[in-house]
């Protein structure tokens, strides 16, 4: 065999090293050489860690249970929280809330508004598309707002556009005119635009028998990829990827699967098995806080919200004598603990209020709050009034949450001498049975406000008593009337905030209600979601109003590249 010598080049040295050690010596030579390029490498990786720092990234799937099946995935017609849900990750409007409770442009560039406040002008961002690809134009919103106005459509959405004229000045802009001032007007701007290319053929004696409803064309953030179905036909599942054209920015997580079930006990148990990853609740879910509370763990965490909702026990003072009496509900109010009703049936996880406007909009004085609750001055108005007080309490049925507080104001005001029944109805029945003929003594339901402008002349103005009015107190005040009317033309942010204190105390001192609490909205999550960032919303469903920053996938960079 040849031996390397003195004077051989390098090259045919190394050649023939193999030749020149043993096996064994040559596989311990290659292992210490692996180790040591490992080691490099590992030592480049720590210094580059050092200089590096954490990034989104795209990729993942969230898995979102939800309770329900969808049944209207259209801007125009969803009602139910499912629906709705959907309606916010697969639409997009001109507006969009940022997970603060503030309007930020959407698909709108810029807008403005008149000096004398009746004229709204919109300009779209430029390069906007839908997700099959066409141009999305003013012809596609002008189409929506026609036919969200339509009374054959019968939308939800339709009382918010009575008396607006819409305009298509161009194929970027649009004009909104109103009748008189009205500023809580900008947050309709939040509603989900159709594609006028999809819907234009389909009649509106078919617009909820469209299979569009169910395989929406949308703009936002995520696009309807997959629908699974049951042997009955009924969506079980919904695979959603993300839309990379958003106009917000493209989502980092890939792909959004819904998961959609009949009982919150089958949410539950999914929850417990690993099968879904997040759910949301508010205080009127079948799911309770405290059931919710009991999943949390090394894995899991509850995102607690500020909700623009308002939960209390309206007073129908037609319905009796003795709820006609503002001394008598001035009593039944006394008689309620709401920071007690808190604790038990919220877990903590909602505000003690005392009037009618959201704490977002009236920050609540604790102090005030806990001294309104007097058992003993309620007990003596009670016992001294000349007719026997009894009621009839009626609530939501399968509304677990509800049902507890209802108990529980059943026992207090029992413990103060009033005579209560609580009395149930399907969510379903409620408008017919209940609402329209007005038939109940004291209803205990939510009320939502939505925005920095919310607008409670709905809920409180005497020209909303009769049905399909939503003042379900029957309240009637003329100097209240007044101080609606004027807050909703109003655009100086003092001179609304003064408005907005003077509606509260007057209605407040009337005792139409008694208000419980605003409660929070609970979001289970896995430690692993990141860049969930959300302090107020208005619905449950904006709880997606920013799914476009989550991410479940990281990457390093180096901070200089960071943008």
């Amino acid at each position: 065999m040849e031996q390397p010598s003195h004077n051989m080049p390098w090259q045919k040295k190394l050649f023939l090293l193999p030749r020149a050690i043993s096996p064994r010596e040559l596989v311990l030579l290659l292992l210490l050489a692996l180790i040591g390029i490992v080691s490099i490498l590992g030592i480049i990786r720590g210094i580059s860690r050092q200089f590096s720092v954490p990034v989104p990234a795209f990729g993942g799937t969230l898995r979102e249970g939800m309770l329900g099946n969808p049944r209207f995935i259209n801007p125009l017609l969803a009602q139910t929280d499912v629906d709705k849900d959907l309606v916010t990750l697969i639409f997009i409007g001109l507006l969009r809330y940022d997970g603060e409770g503030n309007l930020i442009p959407a698909l709108a560039e810029t807008y403005e508004v008149s000096s004398d406040g009746l004229i709204y002008t919109v300009t779209l961002k430029e390069g906007l598309r839908w997700s099959d690809g066409i141009p999305i134009t003013s012809k596609d919103v002008t189409f929506t707002i026609d036919r969200a106005k339509n009374p054959q459509l019968q939308s939800p959405r339709r009382a918010s556009w009575e008396g607006v004229v819409v305009e298509e000045v161009d194929e970027r802009i649009i004009r909104f005119a109103l009748k008189k001032p009205y500023v809580p007007f900008i947050e309709n701007l939040v509603l989900g635009i159709l594609p006028y290319h999809i819907w234009q053929d389909i009649p509106l004696s078919q617009f909820a028998l469209s299979e569009f409803n169910i395989q929406p064309v949308g703009s936002g953030p995520y696009i309807v990829r997959r629908v699974e179905r049951d042997t009955q036909g009924s969506v079980i599942a919904m695979t959603l990827r993300a839309n990379i054209n958003f106009v917000l920015g493209s989502p980092y997580i890939k792909t959004v699967k819904a998961l959609f079930y009949q009982t919150p006990e089958e949410i539950l148990r999914d929850i417990g098995n690993s099968t879904i990853d997040t759910v949301g609740i508010d205080a009127t879910a079948p799911i309770t806080p405290t059931e919710l509370s009991a999943l949390v763990d090394d894995n899991r965490i509850i995102y607690t919200v500020g909700l623009q909702r308002i939960i209390g026990v309206f007073f129908n003072q037609n319905s009796q004598k003795t709820l006609a009496s503002p001394t008598t509900r001035k009593a039944l109010a006394q008689a309620i603990d709401k920071n007690a009703i808190i604790q038990e049936v919220l877990r903590g996880f909602g505000t003690a209020i005392d009037g009618p406007l959201p704490p977002r909009i009236i920050v609540p004085d604790a102090n005030e709050i806990a001294q309104s609750y007097n058992p003993e001055a309620a007990q003596s108005t009670i016992q001294k009034s000349k007719d026997p007080v009894a009621l009839t309490l009626t609530v939501a049925r399968n509304t677990t949450t509800l049902a507890k507080i209802a108990e529980m104001l059943k026992t207090m005001w029992e413990k103060a001498g009033v005579t209560v029944e609580i009395r149930t109805f399907e969510r379903s029945d409620l408008e017919q049975l209940v609402l329209g003929p007005r038939r109940y003594d004291a209803f205990l339901i939510g009320e939502e406000l939505i925005g920095n402008n919310p607008d409670p002349f709905a809920f409180w103005h005497s020209s909303q008593r009769a049905h399909p009015g939503l003042n379900v107190a029957l309240y009637a005040n003329s100097e209240a009337d007044t101080l609606l009317e004027q807050v909703r033309a109003e655009h100086n942010p003092e001179k609304q905030k003064a408005l907005y204190q003077s509606i509260h105390k007057i209605i407040k001192q009337d005792y139409p209600a008694v208000f419980l609490f605003s409660p929070s909205y609970l979001y289970l999550a896995p430690k692993y979601l990141n860049g969930v960032s959300l302090r107020t919303i208005n619905s449950g469903s904006e709880r997606f109003a920013t799914i476009h920053q989550w991410y479940l996938k990281t990457d390093y960079v180096w901070s200089i590249f960071k943008k």
